[in-house]
């Protein structure tokens, strides 16, 4: 019997395919060709049935797809052991917000190369940047340079910035000077990544995000909600996120935000409301009624310090059928591999659990939703694009092996993964990058950081003294 040909086949490996079953084969194999997957299966029907240009024996571990970060501020991974909390104003000499000022295009550069390593370390091919990037093109070429796959916006879409009091660590005269609270401003750059689109297989796509937190007029928010539609693109925006921003929303509309939102026709299920912790019974109605997704970020539920004061809603967001994805949002404080325990803790705090099968969900499948690239990512099925991560079968971690859910979700962290695969190509290989160098990227991002910390006049080093040799 002659075989089917494909370029690479993934074999006996314990596959979690996501799939609408959501089928795990103890021993199965993943064909793929080209960018594409053709065929997942058991390892004993698969690997008779294809003549595989290469094979990647799993040796037993844990096969699964590439988990995708629905938030990620991409740049903000440099803040680590400069701001202790980002929001504390009065603890150092510059604002969070002059920091994100001061970058330049070779700071972005090097941020987006550090973090995407970092990313595909931890099981994550794709991620989100919500319109913070002011050098997207420097950016872009580092996420196709390390070779995972990303969705840019404009930066800074906003048109009013009433509600930023509550939140003073995110506005300084320096960022606004560099990205102008201006109407005509947003309006005219609202398409400006969507170019990216014309080609389906990029690895860096375009989408329409509006800043959000109630920093957008109604004009601003019916216009963006507009070119996303007719792009055929997700709308992202922040609200609910800090207390004080829907009180001070509420003193400017008369309404609640996402009620305000809904009432202007912004709210579809291809919109997306990123954080979500602090909002009333009214705008939980409105989510269910609209059908709009929800991107939640546990690592920011905690740094608030709102994890025991705030109504803890997104387990039962989840049980309603609504679709809530998982973010970093910034990683100032850990790496995306954390990002699924911290939600697994914040469930605990509020008492309402949320299981390590819905923790996946949220990480692969509703997060690929919100992406607006659902019928693309987020599973293993044949059609899909071959984003793949093959762990390790000697990290630790990864025993006692009788639960691949639990284990994926909750103890294979950073230091786990062996291979990703990103459209089919292998980007990462027994825990290191196929494509770039390592070391010059870490050595980059630290000359970044000391570089602009000069700039700025602050010290980001150790609080203890250290012996230089």
């Amino acid at each position: 019997m002659s075989k089917n040909a494909c370029d690479l086949l993934v074999s006996n490996g314990q596959i979690v395919t996501m799939d609408p079953a959501r089928t795990i084969y103890a021993s199965g194999a993943v064909a793929v060709t080209g960018s594409r997957i053709v065929d997942v299966g058991a390892d004993a029907e698969l690997r008779p049935k294809y003549n595989a240009g290469k094979t990647i024996d799993a040796a037993g571990a844990i096969v699964h797809p590439g988990f995708i970060d629905a938030h990620n501020h991409i740049v903000h991974t440099t803040c680590r052991g400069v701001f202790g909390n980002i929001h504390d104003v009065d603890a150092s000499t510059i604002k969070f917000a002059d920091w994100k000022a001061d970058v330049t295009p070779d700071d972005e550069a090097a941020a987006t190369a550090m973090a995407s390593l970092e990313m595909l370390q931890s099981g994550f091919t794709m991620f989100i940047e919500p319109g913070t990037l002011f050098s997207t093109e420097a950016a872009a070429a580092e996420v196709e340079r390390v070779g995972l796959s990303a969705l840019f916006a404009p930066p800074y879409i906003w048109d009013r910035r009433e509600t930023l009091a509550a939140m003073p660590g995110l506005e300084s005269p320096r960022l606004m000077a560099r990205a102008p609270v201006d109407r005509d401003r947003a309006l005219g750059l609202l398409d400006a990544e969507l170019h990216r689109n014309q080609d389906p297989d990029a690895l860096v796509r375009g989408f329409v995000f509006v800043y959000g937190v109630g920093t957008a007029s109604p004009e601003l928010l019916q216009a963006a909600h507009a070119c996303a539609r007719a792009s055929n693109v997700p709308l992202h925006l922040h609200a609910g996120y800090a207390p004080g921003e829907g009180e001070i929303y509420r003193s400017i509309t008369g309404l609640s935000q996402l009620v305000h939102l809904h009432e202007l026709g912004v709210l579809d299920h291809n919109t997306v409301i990123v954080h979500a912790n602090l909002l009333d019974d009214d705008e939980e109605a409105v989510i269910q009624e609209s059908g709009c997704q929800i991107v939640w970020s546990p690592i920011s539920f905690f740094s608030l310090g709102i994890a025991r004061t705030a109504e803890f809603r997104m387990a039962a967001r989840h049980r309603r059928g609504i679709p809530v994805s998982l973010a970093v949002d910034g990683a100032f404080d850990c790496t995306p591999a954390e990002l699924m325990q911290a939600a697994h803790f914040a469930a605990r705090v509020g008492d309402d659990p949320v299981f390590p099968s819905d923790l996946l969900e949220m990480q692969t499948l509703n997060a690929a939703a919100a992406a607006g690239l659902q019928t693309e990512l987020g599973s293993l099925e044949p059609g899909k694009r071959a984003d793949i991560v093959i762990r390790s079968p000697h990290a630790a971690g990864a025993y006692p092996a009788n639960n691949p859910v639990h284990l994926l979700a909750l103890t294979l962290g950073a230091g786990s993964v062996d291979t990703v695969l990103v459209n089919g190509e292998v980007v990462l290989r027994r825990g290191r990058s196929t494509r770039v160098d390592e070391q010059e990227i870490g050595q980059a991002v630290t000359a970044s950081v000391a570089q602009r910390a000069q700039r700025l006049g602050i010290d980001p080093g150790s609080e203890w003294p250290v012996a230089q040799a």
